[in-house]
């Protein structure tokens, strides 16, 4: 009976045994089923910060008095118009996407490279929607020459800031490209050394005998002739609220861009004429040279008819243009006498 006992009291002491070590065994299977769903909801969460890192968050951008969501690092930038191009090139930043279509005449040689290797856009200014859409842009900066509608399918794609195409937004156009490409101080250098430049062409032009002659800039073309701007647009902002010259009566009537006939130039009488003329298109000066009318003019009459000062295709509103412009203004009205 004595044995028995015993025997019973091994069984149950190994019992107790066999129940502790499945206590332990399950205490480490819950402990390691809370560190592998630690683990998976760690990676998640991981996951989402890398991302932010990546997008990066967003920024709120003023820019002519409208505000702008735009990502706080704009590293994936769609270019559908050359207004914010030129910009893009003086601020030394390479555009992830172009439009095809946006140089009629080739890419002008004052760009440089900045277009080189980008992902090429069909159809300018309103592309492909599908295209544009695969090639995820994370900003997209086109022209305000583009009405609400057409701007609405790129507002659904990504940031639309259309650019001014006034050359009195000049200064806005650059600051703000340099805001959303992190190159605002860029920006601030450009806007200072273009207004030295122009106060140096300012003062030497004030002595200059040609300080008070007639000075016109026209578009000439085979297809739609002459053409003229207000007194606000593009290279004219340099002509006239930049260089102080006298605004043309045949200018200051126009409100924005206006075709004029050979009637009205020849009338208008100007001492000289900046022409800008598509280098596929060069014939349109040649046919003009046979019409009495304009070999009438002073400008021609005194050789001072100066074809395509800068590349047809810079657009004269950004400051890129607008240098380059008073670079041959300057020593065509100045450095020339």
């Amino acid at each position: 009976m004595k044995v028995k006992s015993q025997q019973l009291l091994i069984l149950l002491l190994v019992f107790v045994f066999i129940v502790a070590g499945c206590g332990n065994q399950a205490d480490n299977s819950n402990t390691g089923n809370n560190e592998a769903a630690q683990t998976a909801t760690n990676e998640p969460a991981q996951a989402e910060d890398e991302g932010v890192t990546e997008t990066g968050g967003l920024k709120t951008v003023t820019y002519l008095g409208k505000e702008y969501q735009v990502p706080e690092k704009a590293e994936k930038i769609a270019i559908l118009a050359v207004e914010a191009m030129e910009e893009m090139h003086v601020l030394g930043v390479k555009p992830y996407a172009a439009a095809k279509d946006m140089y009629v005449n080739g890419i002008p040689e004052e760009i440089g490279d900045s277009l080189e290797g980008v992902q090429w856009i069909d159809s300018g200014v309103q592309p492909d929607k599908e295209q544009l859409l695969a090639l995820k842009p994370d900003l997209i900066l086109t022209t305000a020459r583009l009405d609400a509608e057409t701007l609405k399918p790129l507002e659904e794609i990504a940031p639309t800031i259309p650019l001014s195409f006034s050359g009195a937004d000049t200064e806005a156009n650059i600051t703000v490209v340099g805001e959303v490409t992190g190159k605002a101080e860029e920006a601030k250098a450009a806007i200072e050394a273009y207004k030295k430049q122009l106060q140096e062409s300012k003062d030497k032009l004030g002595a200059s005998a040609n300080k008070d002659k007639k000075v016109v800039y026209m578009r000439i073309s085979t297809e739609y002739g002459l053409s003229a701007y207000s007194t606000q647009t593009t290279y004219n902002a340099v002509l006239y609220d930049g260089l102080g010259l006298t605004v043309p009566d045949v200018i200051g009537n126009i409100e924005r861009r206006e075709t004029l006939s050979l009637e009205v130039v020849a009338q208008a009488n100007p001492d000289y004429i900046f022409a800008l003329v598509p280098l596929n298109d060069l014939k349109a000066i040649d046919d003009l040279k046979t019409k009495p009318l304009w070999n009438g003019i002073s400008a021609v009459k005194e050789g001072h008819v100066i074809v395509n000062p800068v590349h047809p295709d810079l657009f004269g509103t950004p400051i890129l243009s607008k240098t380059k412009f008073l670079e041959q203004v300057t020593a065509t009205l100045v450095d020339a006498e």
